[in-house]
Order: C-alpha cells, then sequence, then structure tokens
C-alpha cells in the first residue's frame, strides 16, 4: 500500500488542541512564573515620565512667518535665517543642555529608600528633600552614592562603607557608620561636607527613613540630559518642532524643558542683539573723537568772534562758505564711509569673527551688494557657531560653510576694493572743487577769510557728529525692536508615564506565558524522533493501526511478566487484545487458517508480550491457537504458559525431535499450544529458509485455526522474511516513546522488496491519559470493514489512577463532544 502523493493534507484543529491541552499544567506554571516577573518588574522598575513643549522655529524653507515691523532695510542684518534641522541641533547641543542644568541646580541628586519584600526600591526627591548637602566641589567625590538615615532633629547616620551592598544593610554595617550632626562638617577620605535641614523636614515622616545623595559630574550628568532629549518636527509641513524629555522626576522634567526652551529663544535674541551693539560701539567710537573735535572748534570760533567783535561776513563770503561747506560735509560722509571700508578689510585680514561687525547700512552705505555680502557672512558665521556645539571640527558640514565663507569672503573684498576705489575717486573730485573755492576765498579781506575758515572747521564737526548720532540712534532702535525669531508655542506639559507600562509588560508576560510552552512542546515534538501517538504512524505508512496496548504498570515493575488477567472484563489491557482480536478477524477473512507473524524494528517492543496474549484472547474464543517462537536467537520466555524450553522448533529442524515431542499444551487454555525456540543453533538463518520449516507451516496450518509466529527483530536480522512472505497477516509492533520513526519508512521499504501482503500494525505500552490515544480510536482498512473502539473508564490501564481528576474532566469532555458530533 501506498501513499497518495496528491492527496491534500488536512489540519485535525482538535487533535493540535487536545495535544497540547495535555499539558495544561504547563501554562499553568509559565503563567504564574510570567505574569510574577511582569509584577515585580513594575514594582520596583523606577517610574520615568515624559513632558513635552512646541517651538515655532521661523524657517523659510517650511514657510515660517517673517519677523513682523522691520525698521528700515538696514535691519534686516539683524534677522539671520536659519535651517529648521540645524535649530533642532542646537536644541540638544551640550553647551545649551549645560547651561540650563547650571542654571536649575540639580548638581546633587537625592532619593528616597524603600523596602517591599527584602528588595530595595530608590526614589528620586526633587526639590521637597528634608535636607541638603552643602560642599566645595573640589572636595567631594563625584558619581558616589552617601547613604544618610535620618536619626532625629539633631542627628543623621551616614554610612562609610566601600560598597554600595553595605551601604542599604545597616544592622550588618554598624561598624561602618557614624552619628553626625546637622550642620556638623564630615571628613573622610579627603572630601569634607555638611548636611543640613530643610523646611521640609518632618520628624514624623522622615526620621528612621534611609537617604542618597549623590554629587552629579557635570559632563555626565548633561550627557545623560542630552540622551533624554528627544526633538522632532510637529508634521512635514509646518516649522514647529515638539521637544521631549523624560527622566524619573516629572517635576524636574517639566523644570527642565521649560528652562531649555527659554534659554534657546533668549540665546538666538542675545546674537542678534550683540551685532546691534557692535554697531553702536562703532558708532561712539567715532563720535568720541568728533566731539573733542566740534568741541575745539566751537571754542576758536567763539573766540576770533569775540577777539574781532564780527558776528556776520558779507554776501559774496558768506556764498563762497555755503558752497564750500556742503561739499565739505560731502567729503565728511566720504571719509567716515572710507574709516568703514578699511575696517572692514582689516576684519577680512585678521580673519576675525563677523558676529561682531556691523551692518554697512548702518553707516548710510547704500550699496546693496556690499550689505548682502555682509549679511551672508554674519549669518554664516552664526551658522557655524551654533553648528560647532553639535559637529566635529572636521565634520563635513563645517566644512562645506568653511569653504563657503572663504568664497564669501573673497567676494567681499573684491567688492570693497572696487567701492574704495569709487570713494577715492569721489574725494579727488572733492578735493579739487574745494581746492578752488578755498582759491576764491583766498582773495577776501583777511578777516573774513579766518572767520571762514574756522566757521568751517567748526561746521564740518557738527555735521559729522550730527550724522554720527542720527546712525546711533537707527541703530538704538534696531536694537530695541529686536524680538526672537522662535517662539515658545506650548510651555512644558506632562504626557504620561514612559516605564513602566504595565498594561503591556502584563500583556506580554501573558503572551509569553502561553508561547513558551507551546515553544517547547513544539520544539520537543520537532526533534522527537520516536513514535509518540497514533499520528506519527498513519502519516508515514498506509498500513492500518488495529491495535493499541495501554502501558500496564505492574508489568513494568515486575517485567517477567507478559500475559494479563482475562478474568476482569474492565481491564483496559483486556478490551485492547479483545479490539485487536476482532480486528484480525477481518484479514484474510478468506482464509480458513491464518498465520499470524509477530516482528518489529529491534527488541524490547512488545513482540513476546503481543504473542502470548494475542494467542491467549483467540483462544478463549474456541478458537485453536499455537504460539509458534521463530527467534531462535534469543528465545523468549513463556513461564506464563507453564511449558519447557526444550525440545521446540530449532530441535525439529535439525531432526532432534519429532512435530508431537515439541508441541506443548499450556495451562491456560485447552485451546492454547506452544512451540518454543528450543535449542541455540549456530545457523537460525539457514534452518528458518530450510524446506523442513515450509514443511512445518502447511502441517500446522491444518491442525490450527491461528498460528502466532513470535519472530525475531526485522530491523536487526532478516531471519523471519520466509516466514512473513508465507503469512497472511503481518503484525508489526511499534511502542511508543521507544521506537524510531524511521522504522516506519523501513517497514514501506521492506513491503515493497519483500513483497509482503496484510501488514498491519499495533501500538504497545502507550500511556492513554498523557497522549491523544485516549480520546478515540478508529480502525480501518481497505476491505470494506471497519471496528472502532474508544476508551472511557474511570482508568486507563490496570492499577494505575494517575491524573484521575484530569482523566475526568478530559473524558467527560470528549464524551460530550462525540454525543454533538454524531448529533
Amino acid at each position: 500500500m501506498t501513499q497518495n502523493p496528491y492527496q491534500e493534507e488536512t489540519i485535525d484543529i482538535k487533535a493540535i488542541i487536545f495535544k497540547y491541552l495535555r499539558y495544561w499544567y504547563w501554562f499553568v506554571i509559565a503563567l504564574a512564573i510570567a505574569l510574577t516577573v511582569a509584577y515585580f518588574y513594575n514594582k520596583f522598575s523606577e517610574t520615568v515620565y515624559r513632558t513635552n513643549a512646541t517651538v515655532l522655529i521661523r524657517d523659510d524653507r517650511k514657510g515660517g512667518v517673517h519677523r513682523p515691523g522691520q525698521f528700515m532695510g538696514e535691519l534686516d542684518l539683524f534677522s539671520p535665517r536659519h535651517n529648521l534641522y540645524n535649530e533642532m541641533a542646537i536644541l540638544k547641543s551640550h553647551s545649551l543642555v549645560n547651561t540650563t542644568v547650571q542654571e536649575m541646580g540639580v548638581k546633587t541628586s537625592y532619593y528616597n529608600i524603600g523596602r517591599l519584600v527584602g528588595e530595595i526600591r530608590k526614589t528620586e526627591i526633587y526639590k521637597n528633600t528634608p535636607f541638603i548637602a552643602k560642599f566645595d566641589a573640589d572636595k567631594v567625590p563625584k558619581n558616589k552614592p552617601f547613604n544618610v538615615k535620618i536619626v532625629s532633629q539633631d542627628k543623621y547616620e551616614i554610612d562609610l562603607g566601600g560598597n554600595n551592598n553595605s551601604l542599604f544593610n545597616w544592622s550588618s554595617s554598624a561598624n561602618n557608620s557614624k552619628i553626625m550632626q546637622f550642620g556638623e562638617e564630615y571628613k573622610h577620605n579627603g572630601y569634607s561636607f555638611s548636611l543640613h535641614l530643610t523646611d521640609n523636614y518632618n520628624p514624623d515622616s522622615h526620621n528612621g527613613r534611609e537617604y542618597i545623595f549623590e554629587v552629579n559630574r557635570i559632563e555626565s550628568l548633561v550627557s545623560q540630559y542630552r540622551s533624554k532629549i528627544s526633538v522632532e518636527p510637529l508634521n512635514p509641513d509646518v516649522s514647529i518642532v515638539q521637544v521631549t524629555f523624560e527622566a524619573t522626576s516629572a517635576q524636574r522634567a517639566i523644570d527642565f524643558l521649560n528652562r531649555l526652551t527659554e534659554n534657546y529663544i533668549y540665546e538666538g535674541l542675545d546674537a542678534k542683539n550683540q551685532i546691534a551693539l557692535n554697531t553702536i560701539r562703532f558708532i561712539d567710537e567715532q563720535i568720541d573723537v568728533t566731539t573733542d573735535s566740534l568741541y575745539l572748534a566751537e571754542s576758536s570760533l567763539q573766540e576770533f568772534r569775540t577777539k574781532h567783535q564780527l558776528m556776520d561776513i558779507s554776501y559774496q563770503a558768506n556764498q563762497l562758505y555755503t558752497d564750500l561747506a556742503e561739499l565739505d560735509k560731502k567729503k565728511a560722509t566720504k571719509e567716515v564711509k572710507a574709516k568703514y571700508y578699511d575696517h572692514l578689510l582689516e576684519y577680512i585680514k585678521e580673519d576675525k569673527d563677523f558676529t561682531e561687525m556691523h551692518a554697512p547700512s548702518a553707516m548710510g552705505i547704500k550699496d546693496n551688494t556690499l550689505n548682502q555680502l555682509v549679511s551672508e557672512l554674519t549669518s554664516l558665521y552664526t551658522k557655524r557657531s551654533r553648528l560647532s556645539m553639535t559637529s566635529r571640527e572636521k565634520s563635513p558640514t563645517l566644512r562645506a560653510i568653511d569653504n563657503e565663507i572663504k568664497s564669501t569672503k573673497n567676494a567681499l573684498r573684491e567688492n570693497i576694493t572696487n567701492i574704495i576705489q569709487s570713494n577715492e575717486i569721489a574725494l579727488a573730485d572733492l578735493r579739487q572743487r574745494i581746492g578752488k573755492l578755498e582759491s576764491r576765498i583766498n582773495m577776501l579781506p583777511r578777516t573774513e577769510r579766518e572767520m571762514i575758515g574756522i566757521q568751517r572747521k567748526f561746521n564740518l564737526n557738527d555735521a559729522t557728529y550730527n550724522y554720527l548720532m542720527e546712525k546711533r540712534a537707527e541703530a538704538g532702535i534696531a536694537l530695541a525692536s529686536n524680538i526672537p525669531d522662535n517662539e515658545i508655542i506650548d510651555s512644558a506639559r506632562g504626557s504620561g508615564i514612559v516605564s513602566p507600562k504595565k498594561n503591556r509588560n502584563y500583556f506580554i508576560a501573558l503572551v509569553l506565558g502561553m508561547v513558551f510552552p507551546i515553544g517547547v512542546i513544539y520544539l520537543r515534538d520537532f526533534f522527537n524522533t520516536k513514535i509518540l501517538e497514533k499520528k506519527d504512524v498513519t502519516s508515514t505508512v498506509d498500513f492500518p493501526v488495529i491495535g493499541v496496548i495501554p502501558h500496564i504498570k505492574k508489568l513494568v515493575k515486575n517485567k517477567k511478566i507478559n500475559l494479563i488477567n482475562y478474568n476482569d472484563s474492565k481491564s483496559p489491557a483486556s478490551e485492547s487484545f479483545r479490539a485487536l482480536r476482532a480486528n484480525l478477524s477481518f484479514m484474510a477473512s478468506d482464509k480458513k487458517s491464518k498465520m499470524v507473524s509477530i516482528t518489529s524494528s529491534k527488541s524490547e517492543e512488545g513482540k513476546t508480550f503481543t504473542a502470548i496474549n494475542l494467542a491467549t484472547v483467540l483462544a478463549l474464543t474456541g478458537k485453536k491457537t499455537l504460539v509458534l517462537s521463530a527467534d531462535l536467537r534469543k528465545p523468549p520466555n513463556y513461564n506464563e504458559l507453564d511449558v519447557n524450553k526444550e525440545p521446540g522448533l530449532a530441535n525439529y529442524l535439525i531432526e532432534k525431535a519429532k512435530l508431537e515431542d515439541i508441541i506443548q499444551e499450556s495451562s491456560q487454555n485447552d485451546n492454547l499450544q506452544v512451540i518454543t525456540s528450543g535449542t541455540i543453533p549456530p545457523n537460525p538463518s539457514e534452518l528458518l529458509e530450510s524446506d523442513k520449516m515450509k514443511e512445518l507451516v502447511e502441517q500446522l496450518k491444518t491442525k490450527y485455526d491461528y498460528i502466532i509466529t513470535d519472530n525475531t527483530p526485522i530491523g536487526i536480522v532478516p531471519d523471519a522474511i520466509n516466514l512473513l512472505k508465507n503469512s497472511e497477516i503481518v503484525l508489526f509492533i511499534v511502542r511508543q516513546k521507544y521506537t524510531d520513526k524511521s522504522s516506519l519508512e523501513f517497514l514501506k521499504d521492506l513491503s515493497h522488496k519483500a513483497n509482503l501482503k496484510n501488514i498491519a500494525i499495533s501500538i504497545n505500552d502507550v500511556k492513554i491519559a498523557r497522549s491523544g490515544y485516549g480520546y478515540s480510536y478508529s480502525y480501518s482498512y481497505g476491505y470494506g470493514y471497519g471496528y472502532g473502539y474508544g476508551y472511557g473508564h474511570k482508568t486507563y490501564y490496570e492499577d494505575n489512577n494517575e491524573d484521575g481528576k484530569t482523566s475526568k474532566i478530559i473524558n467527560n469532555f470528549t464524551k460530550n463532544l462525540n454525543k454533538f458530533r454524531k448529533k
């Protein structure tokens, strides 16, 4: 018989459920362990809180808004545009976080120590600590926990142990602890500090409690805070970012995030104000020089008028003076601009930071190209300064900005050179025109000439002074009108607990508690090479399974017992052999005499046990039955049948005994007779394949209804091949958890090669209560007949009532399920 390769394999859901249901206690234990672990994890894990804040970053690429109220075109310099992602990096920069941490005063951390089921739980205390530590930063170790127990309002106990384990066990570290007074300086191993009670101290709640305080190293604290910050755009279409921070104290997280965003906003404003202040400082320097010159010119003019009693000049002199004053004013403006150009060239030559450079427009320079180049250069320096907080010096981003700065400087140098040349041409023209007017003035009377010279010097300084004061006022207005580029939309607020997520942990524990046993059972079955259930047989071969013999505890305790008690009609073992007998009756039904050859793949699978019990149960029906021991290599033991070992089959085949001498009567039943193996011969295979053996079989078939041959294991030696080929039925014995699955493939190949017929399989030593066999069996074969057999007894095998409660539950469920299926 061969399996149909095109037959669709179906999945028996009910069988799978029952398979895993048999190990229900595994699931209970796994779930209990997993849920217990989840409970204690939730109980002892440090609670981490999350806070969020939203910040508007004005970014043209994201459609950010421009600063309202622009005052004068030149003030565009004070609102440089920044890239959104650069600003996000700045929010997490080391310098900004460091500044925030320093301002918050969280250099010392305080913790409350709690105990539960003998375990330690550490909880952070923020702002409401009952005491504070005062110390010199250079005289206290960093990142070392100090353990303190408050004894009374005046005293505390500090642990001097060198390891963390002793710090939590006060009783065992009594010799390493010291009683101190609050306010008293504590000195140990070169460091010192003092503890002071705060207004939060309450004797009733704090006395006897244990605490930890730890002085943090700023660098590690800043790194820790930075790792807990997350900055992400709110969505791709806007330039609003969400800043998230996680901490073990909800209030500390809120305070830190509020301080961080405020520092970020005002840091940008300070950078803008610095540019305006640089402009004002440059103008003030020029005003100081001009003020002195103006004062001297005014004094000279007053003194001249008083000395010569000359208050006015002639019309011609006045006309010349007016023209000269206008040219001097233009010349003064050009000279102020020339100073700015020289100042700008000096910045380029000395490679100074352009964030300190003031705007050309603030000096009245209207050259658009110059203003644009200075603005770009200032923006590049600002961008580089911010990126250097988060990037390495040799990073590609900084290198790209440095290259851009270099090219912009070259363009600016060339532009300034051209402007200076143009300015010199204009100044030369002004000087020439002033020289012509001065020649005409020299023709005037001496008094008027001197008067015009003094008045001219005064007016020139006065015009320069007024010009500078006007520009300073404009720069002051620009400074006052500066507002931050960015804006806090939502201040920090709590958004829930990050960990532990209790419901998620319980769910994971529940899943693991179910998956782990399933995985173990699956892997155990996957790597198992033994036959465990009926499906292992039916899925490999098409031979019918006509018998399932349950595990019998008495036989395990006493291996010499092979014959079961057939007087107990309710015994599952006796009923199983009756079922096997019934199934055999449907095989080779046209034969008057049937030879049933019993074999297996190896020894100890139950061949002899099956042979004598099958023969006994056949004899009980009145069938004349013979047990023929054909195992001449290792003769089986038939003590329960009360027969002698010799003479036997081997003695007959070597003609040392006659047929009537080797046939022995059994004490169990008058219809049961036995031929033992006899003397062990040196050539068992040749004897079993001899003509005399064939003649013996033919003679026995004329005398008996059933001949049960107990053969050698076919998987070890081939002695039984001829007997199997000449048998009406071949019964192959497999034993649960003992027989290899590969033996079935061997049986399949043997059936084709030896042309064996009517092969059937019996499964032996089945522990029904813990296997799939106890639920339902249905044996069928290709002869048009079938026999069904199921167990519904209180016990599954003789004298064995383990798993009784489980068996009752499964049996009742199975009965109800079968009733429903029949309906």
